[in-house]
């Protein structure tokens, strides 16, 4: 195998575990798995004000270093011989599979203080089965947390097995010392419930003080493990003791939400309410809470819908539900999510749901009016929503795209639904949607995404003239298989035209509207295949933006992808400074 070829200013050896003499290899920073990013995590936490030296060229991989890797091929010297020739290249530290109860924990915390300058996030995995950290790993924390072994850290991870548990500490949670003081005397009055042993006590200290960020997923093997975690959460969203700004439930039933909230109210823990400030009974749960994300395994049991409303949680700004369906779970007709509509949410930015319906428009814009951020997510293979009851109609659609004053970004990943009677070609119900203009248009809409909505260009450039700011478009080409039925002979022509019916006509309104300003659109992607693509009208379609920088195609069939590579190439030699890409 011949050396990777690479720019002399950049090139430098980097570490390998060890190969037989006279071989030959690539070297490179291997990277484990655990590091790549957490889908569990909704959040993506970037640093700021960060300045780092020159980059190490790393083929196909971060700058990465596996202190695990290295403890169990050659234990600590082999940390500390690598350690001073790549410090100042490395950005993040990787602790995994290692268990802290054994001498390793007294050599990891050596690691640690040998000094990492350039370090900004560091992953913690415990391979153990205590519910509380031991004073191998509380040693651990106070070298990230309080010397000087790590300037730039922004954050680190600590993953428990038990009790299956992701928490993510932020250096910069508080600001200020009079912050951190307080975080101390809150865990100093209840030391005998919260702290059996003064390692777990210096630990809470930390949570106090440092964690921003909580995964925690409710599977359980026993009823101990199941009393840790109800604990761990009533203290976050009733206490001051931990306040995570973001909580993650995984694996999450109904059953599981009404248990903790009925231990909060009840104090079944027995906490001390006065030195917490604890009130049972309050419904205001969550002070320090703006992001919750719920991954149901279920939305609907015959005792309660989803206990979740704006009344607990008055502070939350972004709330993300997933539901995967299960063949034995159907939800009645006509639910609207539980309690989540019985009062305004007047903080609510984002929300992302996994099902959406005629129903819910109504209620959405009345108790959700200052949405940034609307999502309608399903499960992967569920976008047909067969599953969900209630309709959703392309009117829906267009209403919510253009009558929530505040929104910003909006995609609907589901198919529209007529339940009862299904349309043969849904493209008929947005020409027919849009026969009634919105009332107002929406110059706040930055992206609007319909993936699973057929449109032709005359639809696209109706809707584009009441959302004069939208800069990304996704919309699917109508169906041209499809039957249009008994409609009358204009709307049946829709079915197979890309254009549309009146596409000259519409073309001339979407010039004329925007004559002195052009529309801002800058990003299409286009899912599906129709033969029309290769007509004028397409390089008619596209010269109405001016600003298109990148135009894309998502295949439905191994023939469109076939189709679309043609394509590109056309496109690309008719639009030389489009990027044309499939995706």
């Amino acid at each position: 195998m011949s050396q990777t070829e690479v720019p002399p200013s950049i090139a430098m050896p980097m570490p390998m575990p060890p190969v037989e003499e006279g071989a030959q290899s690539n070297r490179q920073l291997l990277r484990h798995t655990s590091l790549m990013r957490d889908k569990s995590l909704s959040f993506n936490p970037v640093p700021t004000g960060i300045t780092s030296a020159d980059e190490v060229y790393v083929p196909n991989c971060a700058p990465v270093f596996e202190v695990g890797y290295w403890m169990n091929y050659g234990n600590f010297s082999s940390v500390r011989q690598q350690h001073e020739e790549y410090k100042d290249h490395v950005h993040t530290l990787s602790i995994w599979n290692l268990p802290v109860e054994s001498a390793y924990g007294a050599d990891i915390a050596a690691c640690l203080n040998l000094g990492w300058p350039q370090v900004t996030h560091v992953s913690l995995e415990y391979s153990t089965w205590e519910p509380e950290p031991n004073r191998y790993s509380i040693a651990w924390h106070k070298i990230l947390c309080e010397s000087s072994a790590f300037p730039l850290l922004v954050d680190y991870r600590v993953w428990q097995m038990l009790p299956a548990r992701l928490e993510v500490f932020s250096i910069h949670k508080f600001k200020t010392e009079r912050d951190r003081n307080q975080a101390t005397d809150i865990i100093a009055q209840v030391p005998e419930l919260l702290a059996p042993t003064p390692a777990v006590q210096q630990f809470y200290e930390h949570r106090c003080r440092y964690l921003e960020h909580v995964v925690m997923s409710m599977d359980s093997v026993n009823r101990a493990e199941t009393f840790t975690k109800y604990k761990y959460l009533t203290l976050a969203l009733a206490t001051p003791v931990l306040a995570p700004r973001t909580l993650t439930i995984v694996n999450c039933r109904l059953k599981h939400i009404r248990a903790i909230l009925n231990c909060i109210d009840r104090n079944a823990l027995g906490l001390p309410t006065g030195p917490l400030h604890y009130q049972p009974g309050v419904l205001e749960l969550g002070r320090s809470l703006q992001h919750l994300h719920l991954k149901m395994a279920s939305l609907y049991d015959e005792l309660t819908g989803l206990p979740i409303s704006a009344a607990r949680f008055p502070d939350l700004s972004s709330l993300i539900i997933e539901h995967s369906p299960a063949l034995d779970n159907s939800l009645p007709d006509g639910e609207k999510f539980g309690q989540l509509w019985e009062t305004r949410w007047s903080g609510m930015k984002r929300l992302q749901l996994p099902f959406f319906s005629d129903l819910h428009a109504a209620l959405l814009v009345k108790f959700m009016p200052n949405l940034e951020i609307l999502s309608i997510i399903p499960a992967p293979g569920f976008e047909a929503g067969d599953e969900y009851p209630d309709s959703l109609s392309a009117a829906t659609v267009i209403k919510l795209a253009t009558q929530l004053h505040t929104l910003r970004h909006f995609e609907v990943r589901s198919m529209l639904r007529i339940k009862g009677k299904r349309p043969l070609n849904m493209a008929q119900q947005i020409y027919l949607a849009l026969k009634k203009p919105p009332v107002a248009a929406r110059p706040e809409l930055k992206l609007f995404a319909v993936p699973c909505v057929h449109m032709d260009f005359c639809s696209v450039v109706r809707m584009l003239t009441y959302l004069p700011s939208v800069e990304q478009l996704e919309f699917q080409l109508p169906d041209q298989y499809a039957v249009p039925g008994n409609m009358s002979p204009e709307v049946r022509s829709v079915a197979h035209n890309l254009a549309g019916l009146e596409w000259a006509e519409e073309k001339r309104k979407f010039g004329e509207a925007f004559a002195v300003k052009p529309h801002p659109l800058q990003s299409i992607i286009v899912t599906g295949y129709h033969p029309d693509l290769h007509s004028a009208a397409v390089t008619e379609f596209l010269g109405l933006f001016p600003d298109l920088e990148s135009l894309a195609f998502t295949a439905v069939s191994r023939e469109d992808q076939d189709n679309i590579d043609q394509l590109a190439g056309v496109l690309t030699a008719l639009n030389p400074d489009l990027n044309v890409s499939i995706v």
